[in-house]
Order: structure tokens, then C-alpha cells, then sequence
């Protein structure tokens, strides 16, 4: 019985260590994809694709790995010195010092303790000691030849496995949907009267700033919120929520939620990162997302792409899940309340807290997948045509167009203002017009020259009348095309040319 016992407690510890280091590897998989150029490269390719990539992979990419394995990095013990040198440092390159600049660059830019600072500092100077010192004298010797191949099987060989696996699971779940959402009737039904009323929830940090309108929220009879929202400060975020959008593994279990999964099919890469970074989970995500439970509505492809024509997304990017949102509802709906839409203006993106791996996603989301510029010029126009308003602007008695702003920033412009006007009222005009004007206002004023020098000449000889700068400048701020810093700087200007006139 001792030696059973012993026996079981060995294997549980084996189990325990393996994984652990199954969980470190599937970790370790996802930041070398996402950092180097696998996650970003599959953005330009469709959701739909996902089994000729998988044959692809197992197919053409696997057996060149083996090549590479055998063959080229043996290969570069032949070279001459310097070529294989220059193999190493572009290898290390590409698989250490470029991801440690962008993860580097991405916490710094949030961060600014002194610790992270000086981590950053040390590791950088690690992997520049390593490039200078160590690739010199390793690249030629066997001990080099032995870590090449061990660092080749670490950055190129993992991710592969990891991939393969995550999209078997894409495969096996784009054919469920295929068979069951077909038989379904959509979430998205149409209005049922004037007070079947729709409030989209963004996680901008506007939720939690200025007046708390979390009983507002739960007088709307749907309340749609995304990802990992949080709903801990219910006088700003209010409770009820009847669609959960979610691009990961956050459904609900709850079935009086609707479970909508908005970037699924919008490219390969969000297919994938539905099982990634927990590829150890993904027989139990796939499990979960197919189970009458969750019952998970998935927006279809083209609904996806139509919705990128019609914000201009550039080739690799796409629109983002609060667009999504809008859009499925604006189909079968005539208007739609938005809340906590800021268009990423601003260092803080969400109004919660956010894990590392988190933190990394949403900064080169902000960056690279998704084009803020364009969907504010889309839902400005749809606000124009009265089927979009903001909470926010209603709750204030506001006009409903233009995005929401933080009350800081507002107020901070209100007292920009009114201390300029003051100092014009006084006499001191020149004191602000001499202020360094904004970049906008600096390209008003080349253009308006510009267009003096080829003005069109009337009968008589004279330039044509043009409209002043000033009204321009107003039209533009009455439009709210302007971020703060440019209002402010605007605001300047006409107060002082108000006073000289």
C-alpha cells in the first residue's frame, strides 16, 4: 500500500510538472506568433481559408522545417566567418531583439515606474552583449551549431505545432457553424415598437469619467457590452447586460445572455486567437462554444467584409468589435445609443484593468489592426443621419454627434477659453497670439496663403473674395472635427482676432 501510495503521489507530481510546462509553451507559442510575423501575416488572410492553411502547413511548412533542421543551419557551420555571423545576428534579430523592442515600447508607453524602466534597460543590454560578445565567437564553434538548433525548434518549430493544433479546432468549429447557425433565427431581431431601445457599451475610459449614468443604462431594454467588461462600479457601468460580444474565451454560461462572437470570421488570425494563448483549453473552448449553453451566435464573413467597405479599412485591418456591434443592430433597427466610444483618443484605452498579455493585444490592436480615423468619420456619419446618438451628449442636453470626450479634457478647454478671452478682453492679445498655434492651424494658415498667390482675377483686375480664416476655423470647430489641443489653440486664435477687430 506504501509503495501504491508513493507511486500515485509521483505520477501526480509528474502531471503537475508536465503541465505546467505544457501551460509555458502553449504561453511561450503564442507571444513568438504574436511578436513575429505569423499573427500578423495571417491578418490578410480570410477566416474562411483556414483548411487550405492547414494543409498548407502540414503539408509544404512542416517538411521545410525538417529541411531546415537537416540541411541550412548545418549548413552555416560551412560558411565563412563573417557570413555566418551575419546569419546569427539576423536570426537573434528576429526572434529576440526586434519583440523586445515592440514589448518594450508597448509597457513604457503605459508604465512609468522606475522598475519596469530599468528591467527593460537590463534585458535590452543583454540581448546588444549578446549580439556584440557572444555571436563572434559562437557562431563558428559546435556548442553554436547545438543552440541554433535548439532556438530554431524554440521560435519556429513550437509556434508551427501550436498553430496546427488551434486551427484543426477552427476547422472543426467552422463546420459546426455551418451545419447549426444556418437553422437558427438571428439574435439581431427588429424593433418591436419606439421603447425597444438598444445601448452599446464600449470599454473606452469615458464610461467612468464625468456624471455616472449607470441608471440610464438599465433603463434600455438591451444593453450590448464586449470582452472582459466590468460592471464593479454600478453607478458608472450600471449591471444589466443582454449581448456579451467576446473575441476569446469569455462566453457567458448564462443563458438570458447572448453570446455573440463578432471576429471570428473577420481573419484568420482572430479564428485562431479565439484557442490562443490557451492551446492547452482548446478541447474545452471548442466544447464550451458548441454546448446548448452558450449557444454562440457568430457573425458571418461577409457581413464582416461589407462592413470594411463601408469604413475603408486598409488591406490588414479591420473593423473593431464595438463597429461590429453597431452595425448588426443598424440592419434590422432605425437607431442605436452608443456609450463609452472614444476612438482610442487618449494613453488609457479601457476603463478597467488589464493583464500584460491583455495589455500587449489592445496597444497593437490600436495600432495596427484596427484604423480609429475611419470608423469615428463612419459612425459621425451615421450620426448625422440620426441613427447613432451618445448617452452621454443626452444626458448633458448636448447635441448627439461627435464622439464622447473625457470631462477632464472638456473642462480643461472651457478654462483654456475663457482665460484667453479674458486676456484679450484686458489688452493682452498680442501676449496670445503669440502662443504657439496647433498643426492644424499652422496648415490653415499655408493653405489660405497658397491660395491667395492663385486666385482667380475678376473683370476688373482684383482677386476674387474668399472666405475669411476665421470662418473656416469656426465651421471646423462647430463640426468637431478638432481634438482638444487643436480647439484650444483655434479658440485662441479667434478670441484674439475678435478683439483686434
Amino acid at each position: 500500500a506504501k509503495h501504491r501510495f508513493a507511486v500515485e503521489g509521483l505520477k501526480s507530481c509528474a502531471m503537475a510538472d508536465f503541465n505546467t510546462l505544457l501551460v509555458a509553451c502553449c504561453r511561450a507559442s503564442y507571444y513568438i506568433s504574436l511578436l513575429g510575423l505569423k499573427i500578423p501575416g495571417a491578418l490578410l488572410v480570410r477566416a474562411s481559408r483556414a483548411p487550405y492553411c492547414l494543409g498548407f502547413i502540414l503539408a509544404v511548412w512542416c517538411p521545410f522545417l525538417v529541411y531546415g533542421h537537416i540541411s541550412l543551419l548545418p549548413g552555416v557551420q560551412g560558411l565563412s566567418h563573417e557570413s555566418a555571423v551575419r546569419v546569427w545576428h539576423a536570426l537573434i534579430a528576429l526572434w529576440v531583439t526586434i519583440p523586445t523592442l515592440v514589448v518594450g515600447n508597448v509597457i513604457l508607453s503605459v508604465v512609468r515606474a522606475r522598475g519596469p524602466f530599468l528591467a527593460f534597460f537590463v534585458v535590452l543590454s543583454a540581448v546588444l552583449g549578446f549580439h556584440i560578445l557572444v555571436v563572434p565567437h559562437l557562431a563558428k564553434t559546435m556548442l553554436g551549431g547545438i543552440l541554433l538548433q535548439a532556438l530554431f525548434a524554440f521560435f519556429e518549430d513550437m509556434p508551427i505545432v501550436g498553430w496546427v493544433w488551434c486551427l484543426y479546432h477552427v476547422v472543426r468549429l467552422q463546420r459546426h457553424i455551418a451545419e447549426n447557425q444556418s437553422k437558427r433565427d438571428s439574435p439581431f431581431a427588429p424593433q418591436q415598437g419606439a421603447e425597444d431601445s438598444v445601448l452599446i457599451v464600449g470599454n473606452a475610459p469615458t464610461v467612468t469619467e464625468g456624471a455616472p449614468l449607470g441608471s440610464l443604462i438599465d433603463d434600455f431594454n438591451h444593453v450590448v457590452r464586449f470582452n472582459t467588461y466590468s460592471v464593479s462600479r454600478p453607478e458608472y457601468t450600471g449591471t444589466k447586460v443582454g449581448f456579451h460580444f467576446c473575441n476569446g474565451r469569455n462566453f457567458p454560461t448564462n443563458k438570458t445572455v447572448t453570446a455573440v462572437c463578432p471576429l471570428f470570421y473577420a481573419s484568420l488570425t482572430h479564428a485562431v486567437y479565439l484557442f490562443m494563448p490557451h492551446m492547452e483549453e482548446a478541447q474545452q473552448i471548442f466544447a464550451n462554444l458548441t454546448s446548448s449553453k452558450v449557444d454562440a451566435w457568430f457573425v458571418e464573413e461577409e457581413k464582416i467584409l461589407e462592413l470594411r467597405r463601408k469604413i475603408g479599412c486598409r488591406v490588414w485591418q479591420i473593423p473593431t468589435s464595438g463597429m461590429v456591434a453597431i452595425d448588426a443592430f443598424l440592419r434590422t433597427r432605425r437607431e442605436v445609443c452608443l456609450h463609452g466610444f472614444n476612438f482610442f483618443q487618449g494613453k488609457k484605452i479601457h476603463y478597467f484593468e488589464e493583464s500584460p498579455t491583455q495589455l500587449i493585444t489592445s496597444w497593437l490592436e490600436r495600432f495596427v489592426t484596427h484604423d480609429p480615423k475611419f470608423e469615428k468619420v463612419w459612425v459621425e456619419g451615421l450620426c448625422g443621419e440620426g441613427r447613432v446618438a451618445f448617452l452621454a451628449k443626452q444626458a448633458a442636453g448636448e447635441p448627439s454627434c461627435g464622439e464622447e470626450e473625457s470631462p477632464a479634457s472638456e473642462s480643461k478647454d472651457q478654462a483654456s477659453a475663457s482665460d484667453c478671452k479674458d486676456k484679450a478682453s484686458s489688452g493682452k492679445g498680442d501676449e496670445v497670439r503669440r502662443r504657439r498655434p496647433g498643426w492644424m492651424h499652422t496648415f490653415l494658415k499655408a493653405a489660405s496663403r497658397a491660395s491667395s498667390a492663385s486666385e482667380p482675377r475678376t473683370w476688373a483686375g482684383a482677386a476674387a473674395p474668399r472666405r475669411s480664416r476665421q470662418t473656416v476655423c469656426e465651421r471646423r470647430l462647430a463640426r468637431g472635427h478638432m481634438f482638444s489641443g487643436r480647439r484650444f489653440n483655434l479658440r485662441m486664435s479667434i478670441a484674439a482676432r475678435r478683439n483686434t477687430a
